[in-house]
C-alpha cells in the first residue's frame, strides 16, 4: 500500500489557483502542488462532504495508466489548527517554465462563430466540435479532436459527470509560440464521489442498483439536443465516427488488472470503497466499452 503523506508542515505560499472550494498551495519536493480538501456534498444530503479527493487521485491515475497524460496526484492528510485531520489530494502544478493553461471555455469564447445566445460554458456537443475543428488559434485541430474523444471514452469508464469546458484545455507557450495538450486534471467528480461507504455497500448487494449506475448514471455534462449525453447509449450506438475511432484507440490500452492493483494500493480508503471501485469499473468497462468495441470490430468486418 502506498505511503500516506502528511502535508501539514509543508511550506505554503499564497494560493495561486481559483475556484470556490477549499485549496492551499504548497511546495513538496521542490514542486508546486494544489492541495485539495473535501468538497461539500451538494448531491447527497446524507453526508456533509463528498469523497472527491479519492476520485481526484484515482481518476488521474487511471488516465495515466491508459496513456493519456494527467497531472500527478498524491493522497495524504492535513491537520487543521483545531486538531482535525482531513484527507487531501495534492495535485502537481503542470504550468510554469513559460507554459500557461488556456481552458477550452476561453477558446470557445474567442471563437467568432460561437452563437451570440451561447457562451464558453455551454457544453452542447455540436458547439464544442465546431470550435475544435475550426478555431484558427489551434495548431492541430485534428489532434485536439482526437484528444477530446479519447478523454470522453475514459470519462465514460470512470463515470465523470462534470467534464465541463472549464476543466480541460491546452498549454500555451507565448515565447516559444508553441501549443500542446494540457494534462488531464480536475477528476473529482468521477467514481461516484457523492456516495458514502454505507451506500456503496448497499449498492454492491443489488444487481439492479449496479446496473442503474452503468446504464443510466452518471451522464456526461456534454449535451446533445439539450439533453445530457448518456455514456452507454451514445457509445454503444456507434453513431459517431470520431467516437468510434477513439473507442478503437483506447480500449486496447485499458489494462483492468493494473487499475485493480492501483486501487488495492490506495491508502486511507476503506475496503468497501475499494471493492465498489473495482466492481463498478469492471462493469463499466465490460458493458459500456468492451461490448461496444467488439460490436464495432464485428461491424467493420462485415
Amino acid at each position: 500500500m502506498r505511503e500516506i503523506i502528511d502535508f501539514t508542515n509543508m511550506r505554503q505560499i499564497i494560493n495561486k489557483y481559483g475556484g470556490a472550494d477549499t485549496k492551499k498551495t504548497i511546495i513538496y519536493q521542490n514542486k508546486y502542488y494544489l492541495l485539495k480538501f473535501l468538497n461539500h456534498a451538494k448531491q447527497n444530503k446524507n453526508i456533509s462532504y463528498s469523497n472527491n479527493v479519492f476520485s481526484e487521485y484515482l481518476g488521474c491515475h487511471i488516465f495515466n495508466k491508459i496513456g493519456i497524460l494527467a497531472q500527478n496526484t498524491i493522497l495524504g492528510i492535513y491537520k487543521q489548527e483545531n486538531g482535525m485531520i482531513k484527507n487531501v489530494c495534492a495535485c502537481e502544478d503542470f504550468t510554469g517554465n513559460g507554459w500557461r493553461l488556456v481552458e477550452f471555455q476561453n477558446l470557445k469564447n474567442s471563437f467568432p462563430e460561437t452563437p451570440s445566445s451561447s457562451n464558453g460554458k455551454n457544453t452542447a456537443l455540436n458547439e464544442i466540435l465546431d470550435v475544435i475543428e475550426h478555431h484558427t488559434d489551434i495548431e492541430d485541430n485534428n489532434l485536439l479532436k482526437q484528444h477530446f474523444w479519447n478523454v470522453f471514452i475514459v470519462d465514460s469508464l470512470i463515470g465523470n459527470y462534470d467534464r465541463h469546458n472549464g476543466n480541460w484545455g491546452i498549454l500555451v507557450n507565448d515565447e516559444k509560440k508553441q501549443i500542446k495538450m494540457a494534462p488531464i486534471y480536475d477528476c473529482g467528480s468521477c467514481l461516484y464521489a457523492q456516495l458514502t461507504d454505507e451506500q456503496m455497500e448497499k449498492i454492491l448487494k443489488s444487481e439492479t442498483e449496479i446496473h442503474n449506475r452503468i446504464y443510466n448514471k452518471p451522464t456526461s455534462t456534454i449535451t446533445e439536443e439539450e439533453r445530457r449525453i448518456n455514456y452507454y447509449e451514445f457509445i454503444s450506438s456507434l453513431k459517431n465516427k470520431d467516437c468510434n475511432e477513439a473507442l478503437n484507440r483506447i480500449v486496447p490500452k485499458i489494462n483492468l488488472q493494473e487499475i485493480m492493483d492501483e486501487i488495492s494500493d490506495m491508502p486511507i480508503i476503506s475496503e468497501i470503497r475499494k471493492q465498489f471501485y473495482k466492481v463498478l469499473l469492471t462493469q463499466r468497462y465490460e458493458i459500456i466499452l468492451k461490448k461496444s468495441y467488439e460490436k464495432l470490430k464485428n461491424k467493420s468486418g462485415d
